[in-house]
């Protein structure tokens, strides 16, 4: 790895804490996401979800034998993956493979986002080493629900398909348009925890930025 390489990889995260936390600090409350209902299911079988919380980022994995349909049909996109990683982000800084400073600004505003699907083929625990993984329960409800609160996130062609748009930074790995609006205040964090409410984890959403505002409630 080039010196100019480890410096932007070092770098490009500094840079983007530091504009979404002066950004939020002029973030009225008002327009902050408001939080979706909590779900609460009388106790039954439980499915193990995973969140991974590789630095400033956090995405949610599932095992291919729990992913449920319509969002079924993305594994066919992923032959011999174990598991598969959503993460939501800022279209053009998420997929830029050497993010710069403009990339970073540009990101605080209110633009497209994109969905990161990784196959992953071990356990999230050994596919991600040094990074942080939370093992979750959800009864099959809440997985139900969370299968197609993630089907939703996918910006779909009119036959009713993902949309690719460019393969990812690690093997196998797909950026797909997705459905919402990135902003300093509605960043991929606050994306996760909203998923993990929906899927009925007692988390909030509301005022959730960076990836220790999950972590922190995930951890408790």
């Amino acid at each position: 790895m080039s010196w100019q390489t480890l410096r932007h990889s070092v770098t490009r995260r500094a840079q983007l804490r530091a504009c979404l936390a002066a950004t939020t600090l002029w973030t009225l409350p008002g327009c902050r996401s408001t939080p979706s209902p909590i779900y609460r299911e009388a106790p039954g079988d439980s499915v193990p979800i995973y969140v991974l919380a590789p630095g400033w980022h956090t995405e949610i994995a599932l095992s291919m034998d729990v992913v449920q349909h319509p969002l079924k049909a993305v594994t066919l996109d992923f032959p011999g993956a174990q598991y598969l990683s959503f993460g939501w982000g800022e279209r053009n800084y998420f997929m830029a493979r050497a993010p710069t400073f403009g990339d970073a600004m540009s990101a605080l505003f209110p633009g497209p986002a994109v969905l990161l699907v990784t196959p992953l083929y071990r356990a999230p625990q050994d596919s991600r080493a040094g990074k942080q993984v939370f093992e979750l329960k959800l009864s099959t409800t809440g997985l139900d629900r969370l299968s197609n609160h993630l089907w939703t996130a996918f910006d779909r062609s009119g036959d009713g398909t993902p949309r690719r748009l460019a393969a990812g930074h690690e093997p196998g790995s797909v950026f797909y348009a997705a459905t919402g609006t990135y902003s300093a205040s509605y960043t991929c964090n606050t994306w996760t925890a909203e998923a993990l409410r929906v899927g009925g984890v007692p988390v909030t959403s509301a005022g959730v930025v960076f990836a220790n505002e999950v972590t922190d409630q995930l951890r408790r």
